[in-house]
């Protein structure tokens, strides 16, 4: 265990899967920050908040958050303040995607993604400024995204793509604002990655296709995606807002 975010309290949505959010968040608390985990799902939050607490030594803290339900991330970033300190770091990692064509998805579909994906996002980054400029120690935000926006979602994802390409105009808004007080706020980009739920046993078939289009010749891994988030998060990123950095073992260059 390491002490490089010592003394620093972290929130990361969407952590209590296999993926990304619980990688990021078991290395914050690898690193010695004091980790608020939220998810929607009760029983896996709390079982990933003790497997991670139990394997690092650090105490994690479940919160049950819908990154899409604006008075819950109100009561939740205040609780975290009241009870652990100023939120010093925000990972917005809490996704929803839609593949269908325009013609075939529900209007509540495109209102759910964009809540969940971009709505929420910034409410919680609107919260945790706050926070971090009025502690005057500065922060960390990183928005968790895709190249999805640049390639229109391929036409088959377009809320999706819509809102993340929203959330990394987000970035680079709070960056301008943020920076002042000493809060940075960057973007981790990716595709498909390896490691999760999701491509390893819901998409096989999109894994072999899209492993055969990456210039590496293979997808990017959660680990991959973890210590960039890391770099990013850490002082040794501290001259880096308003970024997006690509972990997408090259695919974002063959759309």
């Amino acid at each position: 265990m390491t002490e490089e975010f010592k003394g620093r309290v972290a929130l990361v949505t969407a952590a209590a899967g296999m993926g990304i959010g619980r990688g990021i968040a078991h290395r914050l608390a690898e690193g010695g920050a004091t980790v608020v985990l939220t998810d929607i799902h009760e029983g896996r939050l709390l079982q990933a908040a003790d497997e991670i607490s139990e394997a690092t030594g650090s105490r994690v803290h479940p919160q049950l958050l819908d990154a899409g339900d604006r008075d819950r991330i109100v009561a939740v970033t205040d609780w975290v303040r009241e009870e652990l300190g100023p939120l010093s770091i925000l990972v917005n990692n809490a996704a929803v995607n839609i593949m269908a064509p325009i013609f075939d998805y529900d209007p509540a579909d495109w209102d759910r993604v964009l809540a969940v994906n971009l709505s929420g996002p910034w409410m919680l980054s609107r919260q945790a400024m706050v926070q971090m400029r009025d502690a005057g120690t500065g922060g960390v935000i990183l928005n968790v995204s895709t190249y999805a926006p640049d390639v229109g979602g391929l036409g088959i994802e377009a809320p999706y793509a819509v809102s993340k390409g929203g959330l990394n105009v987000l970035t680079r808004s709070c960056a301008h604002e943020g920076g002042k007080y000493g809060i940075r706020v960057n973007t981790l980009s990716m595709g498909m990655v390896t490691g999760t739920r999701f491509t390893d046993m819901l998409h096989a078939d999109m894994r072999t296709e899209e492993t055969g289009k990456a210039p590496l010749g293979r997808l990017a891994h959660v680990t991959d995606i973890v210590e960039a988030a890391a770099f990013l998060i850490s002082d040794r990123s501290a001259a880096t807002t308003g970024e997006t950095l690509n972990i997408a073992a090259g695919l974002h260059m063959r759309y």
